[in-house]
């Protein structure tokens, strides 16, 4: 489970680590070259580098960051609760119906005892 909530595998092309290392000039010239070399081949890393540049400083990189995953908990905890909502909603109808069914059941029966 632990896997599924990181998107920042080791195993990836990318890590964040190294993506915040190059967009901060932290990396070696060795290294630098070899992450220039998977911009060159990834369409998506290079939009993402040219994306978080745009970005004056770490600190704001790291606001957005937050702000986003935010925002992401939000919708999926609003999402979660429409659903929990949308099934108790469901149970009580349910319940409602069956007995409206049993009600009228009973009512005919009454009738039809009656009527003999």
């Amino acid at each position: 489970m632990d896997e599924l909530n990181n998107i920042w595998n080791v195993d990836d092309e990318l890590n964040e680590e190294q993506l915040m290392n190059y967009i901060n000039g932290k990396l070696t010239e060795e290294e630098a070259n070899a992450f220039e070399k998977k911009m060159a081949g990834s369409a998506f890393i290079n939009d993402g580098v040219e994306g978080l540049q745009q970005f004056s400083s770490s600190e704001k990189i790291d606001l957005f960051t937050r702000q986003l995953n935010d925002n992401l908990r939000k919708k999926t905890a609003a999402r979660k609760q429409k659903m929990k909502r949308s099934f108790k909603g469901l149970s009580w109808e349910l319940m409602a119906i069956i007995a409206v069914i049993i009600l009228a059941l009973i009512g005919y029966a009454v009738i039809q005892l009656l009527n003999k």
